[in-house]
């Protein structure tokens, strides 16, 4: 993964930290141990669809397809018709790789990112993807700090852990585990 020269705003790293402690507090599981991105959007009340479920088998739909396709469709959050929020996401990928993908839009959601009114109107009118590259930075920083708090990451660093150890113990991509590693500062293996 790309190093992340993202300037993040005064305290926002802290927050993230504390956010990936707190929701485990809150589910009583240990800062050590690994966070399931569904337990925890069920804690949150925010659904998650499959592709399939969100299509209602619709298999014809233009959208499907692409939405079904590993390699173009990861994962989203959007609201509903009764504004809630809801996660769609490809239950093609990994298990390590779903945990990332949702873990990354729960972030968002509990970031409270939106997509200006205007510009959500003219995305859905012209099939774009609303990209904010601070928004994204963001959720991608949470949403690693949730699937790997920063005391886990220094407590396999002091057992010597592997990266495909840990990435087996928190369901999380190779690539996610040197990400995480990396952003401590202090971890190599």
């Amino acid at each position: 993964m790309p190093r992340n020269n993202t300037v993040f705003e005064w305290g926002f790293k802290t927050k993230a930290e504390n956010l990936s402690i707190q929701y485990r507090e809150e589910l009583g599981i240990s800062k050590f141990k690994p966070l399931s991105a569904f337990e925890l959007a069920q804690h949150l009340d925010i659904p998650i669809f499959t592709v399939d479920e969100a299509f209602d088998g619709n298999r014809n739909h233009p959208a499907y397809t692409i939405m079904n396709d590993p390699a173009k469709f990861n994962a989203l959050w959007m609201p509903n018709e009764d504004g809630e929020r809801i996660i769609i996401h490809n239950s093609n990928h990994s298990l390590y790789r779903q945990q990332s993908n949702l873990m990354h839009e729960l972030a968002h959601i509990i970031l409270g990112h939106v997509i200006p009114e205007e510009i959500g109107r003219v995305c859905m009118l012209y099939n774009l993807h609303y990209y904010n590259k601070k928004q994204e930075a963001e959720a991608k920083f949470l949403g690693a700090c949730l699937q790997l708090t920063k005391p886990s990451i220094l407590w396999v660093k002091k057992n010597n852990w592997s990266q495909e150890k840990i990435s087996e113990y928190y369901t999380a991509s190779s690539e996610m585990v040197r990400f995480r590693c990396n952003s401590i500062g202090n971890y190599r293996n």
